[in-house]
């Protein structure tokens, strides 16, 4: 792997795939100008980072981390880079692998003989390697929700849950959170050790981390960038609070700061940190791909060919370099990070906006390797970048705005004509409980309508008609229909969410 720095460019022409290495200042310097150009109205906050081995070219942190009180979004605030993790999670099985403590090649029902896989498989012939790329042929959406929203599912009631909700899929690569979430399942089961814990140990704090952990609540709320969703200029930002830890997960469970970031991606552009205990063999499984993704056509997340999946780095090509890369996304954040190994450079960028910052976050990746392959096009390109920002943004914020109107207009709601007093409302609040949850869902009365609250979750109830509900989780998201029952005495005993059934506990 060929490390470049900024003063051995400067000093002599070194060859890469398309672009000469001297081209990385002038790729930087482009950036810089590409990123003034839109700084003022990229929102709330995003940070830019991009580095080789041994420099950083660019370290930018702008605006603010949470729009509600003004605090400013700095190099060190911890972001959320939700399936990132994937790459981190990926890394420290290539570790654990290499001492031996959780060989990747173990068959996936070595620790759980007791789980009921689906019968088109026979979980003796995967492997945790195939759960870390993506090709062990279930599903388990009932776990992804869980781990993704809700709550850390219990090891021991890991068995249990696979076994109940596992469904089978067509074989081969399939992107998802389940096998992330399995592999951590199994890691526990094996060593006793979670792993959050496990990251700290072998990457976290080796590589001296300080703005980096799986837990939230290693940092306050005040010190948090928050996500954020765009309203329009009348009701402006809507803020997101930060995940719990309980929303934390192995496939998509980390906050990491800009610095911090730098570290992470000088780490793979060396391919090694012996003073940490990594090794260039470590780096070098984590990175390589074992499984053929057939999204050569780029429709996917990166708009670029995508050919192979390494062990949480996706494997790209893009103006001929050959890119390794992986983005996050959850409500309100945005996130991408990506290393070209024949430049020795990489890039990372963060958003703390979705609706304002999704096609911009992407974009600017794209745009710097353009800027380092030389692009003769590029320049129009960033042209065309700043007209057609504002108008992506106003669309997508109106086709969302649209899909809710539509929703609220059905003919279900019955014009939401009904407004129950707090002690009519107070008839529905309590504790319910899905037979297939390992947790309560609670009801209490907020407002002119319910609050639901389930671990991590929460949702806001607005009444339409007497014991039908709309329930959702911010306001860019259409309701859900909740339907109460009562029994032959009137009382309330259970809701229906979206087909899931939920019976009265007190």
């Amino acid at each position: 792997m060929r490390m470049i720095a900024v003063c051995a460019v400067l000093a002599a022409a070194m060859t890469g795939p398309t672009a000469e290495a001297q081209d990385i200042p002038a790729a930087t310097e482009r950036m810089n100008d590409y990123l003034d150009r839109f700084s003022d109205s990229v929102g709330p906050g995003y940070a830019v980072v991009i580095v080789t081995a041994d420099d950083v070219l660019i370290n930018r942190a702008e605006g603010l981390r949470r729009a509600a009180n003004g605090a400013p979004l700095t190099s060190d605030t911890p972001m959320y880079i939700a399936s990132q993790t994937k790459a981190y999670v990926g890394l420290l099985g290539a570790v654990l692998d290499e001492r031996g403590i959780l060989p990747l090649d173990t068959p996936i029902d070595t620790y759980w003989p007791q789980v009921r896989w689906p019968d088109s498989m026979d979980p003796a012939d995967y492997t945790l390697r195939d759960l870390l790329t993506h090709q062990v042929p279930f599903r388990n959406t009932l776990i992804t929700f869980l781990e993704a929203n809700i709550m850390n599912i219990a090891m021991e009631d890991y068995p249990e849950l696979m076994s109940l909700a596992a469904t089978p899929r067509d074989p081969g690569f399939r992107y998802d959170n389940i096998g992330y979430n399995v592999y951590a399942a199994i890691l526990e089961t094996a060593t006793g050790r979670n792993w959050r814990d496990w990251l700290d140990e072998i990457v976290f704090e080796p590589l001296q981390l300080e703005h980096t952990s799986t837990r939230t609540s290693d940092f306050g709320l005040e010190e948090l960038s928050w996500g954020h969703l765009w309203l329009g200029e009348e009701n402006g930002w809507y803020d997101v609070q930060p995940k719990t830890d309980g929303m934390m997960q192995s496939a998509g469970g980390i906050v990491t700061s800009p610095n911090d970031m730098i570290t992470w991606l000088q780490l793979q552009l060396r391919g090694e940190a012996p003073e940490a205990g990594l090794t260039h063999s470590m780096l070098q499984t984590a990175q390589t791909s074992y499984v053929e993704t057939g999204r050569e056509d780029a429709e996917n997340p990166y708009d670029m060919p995508c050919s192979g999946y390494a062990l949480g780095w996706e494997l790209c090509t893009y103006q001929d370099f050959d890119v390794h890369i992986h983005g996050g996304t959850f409500t309100g954040n945005r996130s991408m990070m990506a290393f070209v190994p024949e430049e020795g450079v990489g890039i990372a960028v963060f958003s703390n906006s979705d609706n304002m910052t999704g096609w911009w976050t992407q974009t600017a990746v794209r745009m710097f390797l353009h800027f380092l392959s030389g692009d003769p096009e590029a320049d129009q390109m960033v042209s065309d970048n700043i007209d057609r920002y504002a108008a992506i943004t106003r669309n997508y914020l109106g086709w969302r705005l649209e899909q809710v109107a539509e929703n609220e207009a059905d003919s279900v709601w019955q014009g939401w004509d009904w407004s129950p007093d707090a002690e009519l409302l107070s008839e529905y609040a309590g504790s319910y409980r899905n037979a297939s949850l390992p947790i309560n869902l609670d009801l209490r009365v907020s407002g002119d309508g319910l609050e639901a609250t389930m671990g991590g979750y929460s949702a806001s109830l607005r009444p339409a008609r007497i014991d039908l509900f709309g329930g959702r989780s911010h306001p860019l998201e259409p309701f859900d229909q909740v339907r109460f029952e009562r029994n032959e005495t009137g009382e309330i005993i259970a809701f229906d969410w979206g087909g899931r059934r939920f019976d009265r506990r007190h």
